[in-house]
């Protein structure tokens, strides 16, 4: 066995989704409000990716459909719901549906009925993450007009939505088997940088252990190992999969800041707790996981997208008010320290 075990976060840390996930994010929120609720006038910059961005590093939203739906969610409370309560029951009724293309067929004589006034009047009124902070604390409320329930192709219009952005129209099929409804151009999974230089990772193996603990679907993570021809440095990778398997069997929530995901590695590669440990994350959930398995927290910021120095000394105190050992905003850092 190898000196030490070294479990990377996927996005944000391996891999920059700047222009994939987060960009993503910010198309599914304006495309559902567009062809779902029918607000054809809504500007495509009302939400900016400071805005996903910002929500994003609050905490609990590691998964990023859970972060559209919050978004989407918060939006609708806010300033469309009020507005449109005689149709509150028949957009719940339409939750019941298990068939995407049913569900828009329906919705579509809706959307003439609905009143989009009070959106469009306070849309503008302060940036969608501001609403988010002062809002948050109704996230418990659920929007009547927010059809999010089961998956892509029974009823969740939303995930599909994201899935159709991401994936884009090829691989869209081959995953689901099914045409795409909204978007049908190339996948925003291809616009995906790598990070670190693929001889960083090499040489990180020489004496350690590398594994995986990623909020991605397994056949999304594979897919980014395979385009940056990773697959054969790690020795385990943990995905949204096995963590959506391991609820089923336990009824209870096991995704980050949970230990599950690392525990699971730790498993995988046959290690038990110790000094030699590191799991390395650039969200706060990622410390709080690490410190709940009892493995060291290391944070990364990654200074290679477009942000200002405020935001990265702002996202370094965060990472270390978490409880991060150290916070690196570069990789060659990174292996420096742990080789």
């Amino acid at each position: 066995m190898k000196s030490s075990l070294i479990i990377f976060d996927m996005d944000g840390v391996l891999i920059d989704v700047t222009a994939s996930y987060r960009e993503v994010t910010r198309r599914t929120v304006i495309q559902y409000l567009q062809s779902v609720i029918g607000i054809d006038a809504l500007s495509d910059d009302f939400i900016s990716l400071a805005d996903v961005d910002s929500i994003k590093k609050s905490g609990g939203l590691n998964n990023d459909w859970d972060l559209s739906y919050t978004i989407i969610n918060l939006i609708l409370c806010s300033y469309f719901d009020p507005y449109n309560t005689t149709l509150a029951h028949t957009f719940s009724v339409l939750n019941d549906l298990k068939d995407d293309r049913k569900i828009i067929r329906d919705v579509h004589p809706l959307q003439k009925e609905l009143d989009k006034s009070g959106l469009l009047s306070h849309i503008r009124s302060r940036p969608v993450s501001r609403l988010y902070f002062e809002m948050k604390d109704r996230a418990g409320e659920y929007s009547p007009f927010l059809i999010n329930q089961g998956d892509v192709k029974t009823g969740n219009l939303v995930k599909r939505i994201f899935q159709e952005l991401y994936l884009g129209q090829k691989l869209f099929k081959e995953i689901y088997a099914d045409k795409p409804i909204f978007y049908n151009g190339r996948g925003y999974i291809n616009r995906e940088v790598l990070i670190p230089a693929f001889s960083d990772l090499r040489e990180l193996t020489i004496s350690s252990t590398l594994a995986i603990a990623t909020g991605r679907p397994e056949v999304e993570a594979n897919y980014a190992l395979e385009h940056f021809r990773l697959s054969d440095i790690f020795t385990a990778v943990v995905t949204e999969d096995d963590i959506v398997s391991a609820e089923k069997k336990t009824k209870r929530p096991l995704r980050k800041p949970h230990p599950y995901s690392l525990q699971l590695c730790l498993e995988r590669c046959g290690y038990e707790k110790g000094d030699r440990i590191y799991y390395i994350g650039d969200m706060p959930d990622d410390m709080e996981a690490s410190i709940n398995a009892g493995v060291i927290p290391i944070g990364f910021v990654n200074t290679s997208k477009p942000t200002g120095s405020e935001e990265i000394n702002e996202h370094y105190k965060l990472l270390i008010e978490k409880g991060a050992q150290r916070v690196f905003c570069n990789f060659n850092e990174i292996v420096n320290y742990l080789l």
